[in-house]
């Protein structure tokens, strides 16, 4: 059965289908040109990539991941064949993530389309297509694209089927439907929002044919979910030590809210969400010292006005629809005030599609009352300067694309593989050692570095520290040079409670600096790599080879 119709795909006018080309093009544009500037892997996604480097597919399917990781079975299959078909290289690991990417962008036409008339869905495409955030998790190796595409699929289905009463028809919608579950961990909100919303819908309405078929693809969706669960996620289910994380940083809900504090965690939070993922604020430089002042200056106002203008005329005008996108953030928040889903940054990229129809429903609700040419015209690109500017931006700088998720690990290290001579050490400490491990499968180096041990709970102070590492220094302690490798940006390990041991972390660089003042004793530094996140020294001794 076909269900692809080339007219979901496009508007009724010319100009129209020129805006929406442009917006495509420029938004995939975007996305390929990050993917081609292929920067190196960070170190979050350094831990899921090393069990799909490592690990055979038996084992990627059947073993707990490495690093505590968690993914979605269909996603670590997907990127397991790319990286069998074009090697263990960046681009391999993130074509999966950009074809999500890409696919969420051509099936959300449809999707808006459903919601919205043409200039409301034009701009929610271009939020989709612009926001920085999303086209930064459409080249990380990462689910979240691919989390991204399961809702809008997940949409698209619904807006395919919902109405037939076939059986064929409603027996793929539940098969289609239970798929995207084992590529999308996030899929089940939106789908019981889609479950329960038709079925309250159906009820009021009175209309039962529909209801008992709606049970069908519902009840197709839990028995996959349930296999699924069974099979592999309960495998991956939420560790404590992320959990303690998440709770610690305040990205579950409180549930239930009990004081001014816990309220305002929802105004903070949603606040951040227009900023990420939606990429709606004006993140200029702060021009103020006050941060409430810059709060301002980041000119929230627009998009939260079109965000609370969009769900009363949804209720007001298309009640059935917000009910089912309702019950998906209901769904969504509930989970995270039971501490099963955290929302922060990238959690909030699957739901993205829904506030952005619910915006792009204000902004057509205040055009449709307000008419005039100029007023529209504004408005649309007033709403799309925070994306607009910070995508052209980062594509013009890439180097400050989220800077603090940017890392040179990939160029450190072959910064040594490039002045590496016969006799030298490499020494890599502890904090680094999940990078170096990974880029060594990836690539073949010159050299086979002395891998670190971590003493820092079995050590009381740093003198103690010092002493434990001996063993370490020992190894390298005869060669004629030796290359000394810090991690200055990932200073924990995973399991790591937050600032523990407390003598360790009392200053954020205490352990580089005292290493460093350690070794000066005996050593004298010839050359240096220093980035963002690594901190490479090249030593010699200074008089003769002496024992540190």
């Amino acid at each position: 059965m076909n269900i692809l119709n080339i007219n979901d795909f496009s508007f009724n006018t010319k100009k129209q289908n020129t805006l929406l080309f442009a917006i495509l093009l420029l938004g995939i544009g975007i996305r390929f040109f990050h993917f081609f500037d292929n920067r190196s892997l960070w170190m979050d996604e350094v831990y899921l990539s090393t069990s799909i480097v490592k690990l055979n597919l038996h084992d990627l399917i059947t073993q707990p991941l490495y690093y505590q990781q968690k993914a979605p079975i269909g996603f670590l299959i997907l990127v397991k064949l790319c990286t069998s078909l074009f090697g263990n290289n960046e681009m391999a690991l993130r074509t999966i993530p950009l074809l999500s990417g890409l696919l969420s962008l051509l099936f959300f036409i449809p999707v808006s389309k459903f919601y919205l008339n043409n200039r409301a869905s034009l701009l929610a495409l271009a939020i989709l297509s612009l926001s920085p955030a999303l086209i930064y998790h459409s080249v990380e190796i990462k689910q979240y694209s691919t989390e991204l595409l399961g809702t809008v699929l997940c949409l698209w289905l619904m807006i395919k089927f919902r109405e037939r009463t076939q059986k064929k028809s409603i027996f793929l919608w539940g098969l289609y439907g239970a798929c995207i579950i084992w590529f999308s961990y996030s899929s089940i909100f939106i789908l019981a929002g889609i479950g329960i919303g038709l079925s309250i819908k159906y009820l009021l309405q009175k209309n039962w044919n529909l209801f008992l078929l709606n049970l069908i693809p519902s009840f197709i969706w839990i028995l996959s979910f349930g296999l699924n669960y069974l099979l592999f996620t309960h495998k991956h289910a939420e560790s404590e030590w992320i959990a303690y994380w998440f709770r610690a940083y305040d990205n579950f809900m409180p549930f239930p809210p009990n004081s001014i504090s816990d309220l305002k965690w929802f105004l903070m939070n949603f606040y951040r969400m227009i900023d990420y993922p939606l990429g709606l604020l004006w993140n200029f430089n702060s021009l103020s010292k006050h941060q409430i002042v810059n709060v301002i200056l980041k000119m929230p106002f627009l998009p939260i006005a079109f965000l609370i203008l969009g769900f009363f005329v949804f209720f007001k005008k298309n009640k059935y629809d917000i009910i089912i996108l309702s019950i998906a953030i209901l769904l969504m928040f509930l989970a995270s005030g039971l501490e099963l889903y955290p929302l922060t940054e990238r959690f909030w990229v699957f739901i993205s599609p829904l506030f952005i129809i619910i915006l792009a429903k204000g902004f057509e609700a205040f055009t449709n009352r307000y008419q005039a040419k100029t007023l529209i015209t504004a408005l649309f690109c007033l709403i799309l300067v925070g994306p607009v500017s910070q995508s052209f931006a980062f594509t013009i700088n890439p180097d400050l694309f989220y800077i603090h998720k940017k890392s040179y690990q990939r160029e450190a290290l072959f910064y040594i593989n490039n002045h590496y001579e016969k006799g030298d050490a490499v020494y890599v400490y502890w904090n680094n050692l999940p990078g170096y491990k990974l880029y060594k499968e990836m690539y073949s180096f010159k050299f086979k570095a002395i891998e670190g041990h971590d003493f820092r709970n079995k050590s009381g102070d740093f003198d103690g520290y010092l002493e434990n590492l001996k063993p370490d220094f020992e190894k390298f302690a005869a060669n004629p040079r030796v290359w000394i490798v810090f991690n200055t940006h990932f200073l924990t390990d995973i399991g790591d409670k937050i600032d523990e041991p407390k003598w360790y972390y009392n200053r954020k660089d205490a352990a580089q600096t005292i290493l460093l003042r350690r070794f000066s004793k005996n050593y004298f530094v010839i050359k240096k790599f220093s980035k963002k996140d690594l901190s490479i020294y090249l030593m010699i001794p200074k008089i003769s080879v002496k024992s540190l």
